[in-house]
């Protein structure tokens, strides 16, 4: 069954001239024609406008092509896309016209056999860091399934990430809609920024925009966006060092020695460079904890990153299981397009994490890096 959505422009009276000449066209629109209506494949859309004379002709186009000269007019889409929508009316007198943006969307509904978890493995591409040879590109599908049956994907130091998708599209619901699991625990909290894209051209694949879902330190006065660190390849056993776009350098540090914590799998061998969000360290080198004594501590952050221990951490704890040990939640009303001004979307498709600190926490724990070990939409785990 289709959806109708009514555009309705208002009538606006105009007294009647004393001769016979013809009336001016005039519409006052109520202003939907400055916005972007989004509609779902399968839907349609009636245009109904009303003039204040019926003496005119009428002209619509789509994407500047005729489609139609009768004076209402209802668009039936057959693919997803942007569509720019002309109305004109006109006679002897005059003429009035209007524009509309239609998206067109298309939402992949939850099926019988749709899996709560990730089922597709879109990109793993950490940055260098002291566990990458215990690492090879095929193991970050360990992230898709069920997160008792997953091991834990290691992202580096800052910028590295994963991505991956759904079966299908988590819609933008109240409050949190999905989670992101991790192997966090108490002082080891290694955040991670989430990204989220919707596929709005319909392809399945995750080439639309990319959006950053805005935590707590989003606003901060010490986060750095737009940020870019370049890490150059060592090609040995030998630390990994870097440069920024803040005029800073330093290295990733390779104390075991191994062979090459620089990802010998991704395409740049020569150097590799991140963009994204940096968030300020929050290491406590001296903490003294009262069973273990002086000690390195990673403090959590309030909320809305990933390897996290956050409040609603532990909510989601799988019992028990014992190869994950928790997640942390996210809304995807947190969505921030690149210029920094949010943006609602109709649901997620595809997620991605990267290592949000640029930090080296010392020789027990090195490099600051976020672990991830899958995701889940929250409307089916709550079923």
């Amino acid at each position: 069954m289709k959806n109708y959505v009514y555009i309705l422009l208002l009538l606006i009276l105009t007294s009647c001239s004393d001769n016979d000449d013809p009336i001016i066209p005039i519409l006052n629109s109520n202003g939907l024609e400055k916005e972007k209506l989004e509609v779902k494949l399968g839907e349609s859309v009636s245009i109904k406008p009303v003039l204040n004379t019926n003496d005119v002709d009428y002209r619509w186009t789509v994407n500047e092509e005729f489609v139609s000269k009768e004076p209402d007019f209802i668009f039936e889409p057959k693919k997803t896309g942007e569509y720019n929508i002309h109305f004109k009316a006109f006679n002897s007198s005059g003429q009035v016209e209007s524009s509309y943006k239609i998206v067109v969307i298309k939402i992949r509904e939850i099926k019988e056999n749709s899996a709560k978890y990730l089922s597709e493995l879109i990109e793993y591409k950490p940055a260098p860091g002291r566990f990458l040879e215990s690492f090879k590109e095929g193991d970050a599908e360990g992230i898709l399934g069920d997160p008792k049956d997953t091991q834990w994907v290691y992202l580096g130091g800052f910028g590295g990430y994963v991505s991956a998708g759904f079966d299908h599209t988590i819609l933008n619901a109240e409050g949190r809609d999905f989670a992101v699991y991790s192997n966090v625990y108490e002082g080891m909290s290694e955040p991670g920024i989430v990204m989220v894209s919707f596929d709005y051209n319909g392809n399945g694949k995750a080439d639309d925009e990319w959006f950053e879902l805005a935590g707590c330190e989003y606003d901060s006065d010490k986060t750095i966006h737009n940020y870019e660190i370049t890490y150059t390849n060592p090609k040995g056993a030998k630390d990994v060092s870097w440069t920024d776009n803040q005029g800073k350098s330093g290295v990733i540090i390779n104390d075991f020695k191994i062979d090459n914590i620089y990802p010998n799998f991704i395409e740049e061998q020569e150097s590799v460079t991140f963009k994204g969000t940096l968030i300020e360290n929050k290491i406590d080198f001296n903490y003294n904890h009262p069973d273990y004594g002086e000690m390195v501590w990673l403090l959590p952050r309030e909320w809305g990153y990933a390897g996290n221990l956050s409040s609603e951490y532990e909510s989601y704890k799988p019992g028990e299981w014992t190869t994950c040990t928790g997640a942390n939640t996210f809304d995807i009303d947190w969505a921030m397009n690149g210029k920094g001004e949010k943006v609602k979307l109709p649901g997620v498709d595809f997620i991605k994490v990267y290592s949000a600190t640029n930090a080296n926490a010392g020789m027990l724990i090195g490099e600051v890096s976020t672990q991830v070990m899958g995701a889940a939409d929250l409307s089916m785990l709550k079923d």
